[in-house]
């Protein structure tokens, strides 16, 4: 029996490490001990275990990765730690060189020879172990969800995407069916189905996933019910007693579950009193608490069942990376509108897919699908003025239907595959354009929704006003309301409009060299320049800590 710990760098994911998960139900099947830690953990936890996974995300988590694969280092032979995932499999090179660590997983892991056992299991295909996400605080967003893939691979080889070196053969994987029932046997029932498919409908199988999924249960009737929480949490519990791992916070959490639910309550009758007694001698005992727990456990689940709101609800499906529009047609998009996809997520990347992505969505809303996104990828060959062009597209297109829909555009940005950081500038692109785009996406939480006024007041409601927001000073786009109010924003512009085209170019030349110091000490700017420039170092914390008034502003601006 070997102690195995599991470790996901510390940096902020929707997902959980969802390969850490299978390698998991590889260490558990071999009757190992298992655990889970995020971040660097301290020595005296460290030497306990045996063998030590680090998994990897984006390539822009570079530097984070190598510090955490050091602080491990620095407690237990590089023989013993295996380091995997995304980050890993395109930059194995760079981590060898910079951590001399021998052991790094490319790709799937296919075969446990791989990580030194011969017993030949495809751990890929293995289902995964929920309980090590409760083995941290931090809390991934989509956490609870079931995670599974119907197909591995694409065959479009995108130069801009990794999966042809991450999946590089397209194929149709294992029965979901049996993944999601095993899941359920385990762990309880989820309600969203998260679908990891990189491209599904390059299946030949497509019809047999979806009647799989309806088999599940996707059927977009409200028949979905919450499983009993606080069985759900005893047997948690008693799978880490069997795994011998700590559940004292499992325990904890469960204690203020039975405390809180007799307050919601609102009935009160002879079974809430008897409940309430009971609860009290558990949680205030000062012996065991779990064998008073597991004494009435069956009294306590049969109260809370009949006592617990459990509102019907719609289970929905998610092919989370995306249908490829280029390949819907009128059998597949009927196929996929008889499952609730909640949202149909469609690829955007370039202007000239224009009709093809108006036809695909055109389908989709005539087979009554009412959820949609698309992905739009910006900052690789496109121009600046396409992203507005394509959003627009898709804004006027969500508007156009009679139907009542949901919809919404998740623009990215392009970083090469092999990038450490998020520096990279498409040659179309500029410094100071990335920077206004990604400042409007953040104010809208990274989505640009269907709400057309609503998009030409971020974007502007045409091409020129789009390039003038891009332009205009950094703050002023963070802060748009504040500044228009106070009436710098009409002042920037007048001061824009007014400049020469050389003016312009120059100003953007400036605004785009992060060497360059904007307020002109390093370089002799013309005096409308200098003017204008002064506006770009204003901040609006300024204003809040009164340090500066609109007044004094456009005194300053006068005496240059």
């Amino acid at each position: 029996m070997a102690r195995i710990l599991l470790v996901e760098p510390e940096y902020k994911n929707k997902y959980p490490p969802i390969g850490l998960m299978k390698i998991a139900t590889y260490h558990r099947n071999r009757n190992d001990i298992v655990e889970f830690y995020k971040g660097n953990a301290p020595y005296t936890y460290i030497k306990l275990f045996d063998r030590i996974y680090i998994t990897s995300l984006f390539t822009f988590h570079y530097d984070i990765l190598i510090e955490c694969i050091k602080h491990y280092q620095n407690f237990i032979k590089d023989k013993n730690i295996f380091v995997g995932g995304i980050a890993a499999s395109l930059l194995s090179t760079e981590i060898k060189k910079e951590t001399e660590i021998e052991n790094i997983i490319c790709g799937q892991l296919i075969n446990s020879k791989s990580i030194g056992y011969d017993d030949n299991v495809n751990i890929d295909t293995l289902p995964l172990d929920y309980d090590i996400l409760d083995d941290i605080s931090y809390k991934y967003p989509a956490g609870d969800n079931y995670f599974i893939y119907t197909t591995r691979g694409c065959k479009r080889n995108c130069n801009f995407c990794a999966v042809r070196i991450l999946e590089p053969t397209f194929e149709t994987t294992n029965n979901i069916v049996n993944q999601v029932t095993r899941i359920d046997q385990l762990y309880g029932s989820k309600r969203n189905l998260l679908l990891m498919d990189n491209n599904v409908l390059y299946s030949n199988k497509l019809n047999e996933i979806i009647n799989d999924i309806k088999i599940l249960g996707y059927n977009g009737n409200k028949e979905y019910i919450t499983p009993n929480p606080f069985i759900i949490q005893m047997n948690k519990i008693k799978r880490r007693k069997k795994y011998k791992v700590n559940f004292t916070k499992q325990l904890e959490e469960l204690l203020i579950f039975l405390s809180e639910f007799s307050l919601k309550i609102k009935k009160y009758d002879k079974a809430l009193y008897h409940y309430n007694e009971l609860i009290s001698e558990i949680i205030f005992s000062k012996n065991d608490i779990w064998s008073k727990l597991k004494k009435q456990e069956n009294d306590i689940a049969e109260f809370i069942e009949k006592y617990r709101v459990k509102t019907k609800m719609i289970r929905y499906v998610d092919f989370n990376q995306g249908i490829d529009a280029r390949l819907i047609n009128e059998d597949n998009i009927k196929e996929l509108a008889s499952i609730p996809i909640r949202p149909l997520r469609l690829a955007y990347d370039n202007i000239n897919e224009t009709q093809i992505f108006i036809n695909a969505t055109n389908l989709a809303l005539k087979n009554k699908i009412k959820y949609f996104s698309n992905y739009m990828l910006y900052n690789y060959e496109d121009k600046p003025e396409d992203l507005w062009i394509r959003l627009h597209n898709a804004i006027k297109l969500y508007n156009k239907t009679n139907n009542k829909i949901d919809a919404f555009s998740f623009p990215m940005k392009y970083s090469p595959i092999n990038r450490i950081d998020r520096s990279f500038i498409g040659y179309r692109w500029n410094r100071k354009y990335l920077a206004a785009v990604n400042i409007i996406i953040n104010v809208t939480k990274g989505v640009v929704v269907k709400e057309i006024d609503f998009f030409y007041e971020a974007f502007g409601t045409n091409i020129k006003e789009y390039k003038i927001i891009l332009n205009m000073p950094n703050e002023f786009i963070r802060f748009r309301k504040y500044f228009t109010n106070n009436g710098l924003i009409t002042l920037w512009k007048k001061m824009y409009i007014d400049l020469s085209s050389k003016e312009k170019k120059q100003l953007l030349n400036i605004l785009c060299d992060e060497n360059l110091n904007i307020t002109g000490n390093k370089k002799e700017y013309s005096s409308i320049i200098k003017r204008i420039l002064f506006l770009y170092k204003i901040n609006k914390s300024q204003f809040d800590r009164k340090e500066i008034n609109v007044k004094k502003v456009m005194r300053r601006i006068s005496e240059i």
